[in-house]
């Protein structure tokens, strides 16, 4: 039987995250892959213009934390999935 691939464990985690933090976090990593030198912040900016979030809606550094916090939450699934 074949073995279940690696890219495929993290998916359970992934189902919890919400739609919009979820969106956030691929978009940044997306732009980041095409403009490595481009901060989260500048990242972020992005993300706004394109789908037209307010900062009345969700701020700044709620932004930054959500992003980290995916981050590190995708990175130890991933490590420990090795």
């Amino acid at each position: 039987m074949p073995s279940e691939k690696e890219f495929k464990k993290i998916i359970p985690k992934m189902y919890k995250w919400n739609v919009e933090n979820l969106a956030l976090f691929f978009f940044i990593k997306a732009q980041q892959q095409v403009f490595p030198t481009m901060t989260i912040d500048q990242g972020i900016c992005n993300y706004r213009r394109f789908t037209g979030i307010t900062f009345t809606e969700w701020d700044l550094d709620s932004m930054r934390t959500t992003y980290n916090r995916l981050q590190k939450e995708f990175y130890e699934t991933a490590k420990e999935n090795r």
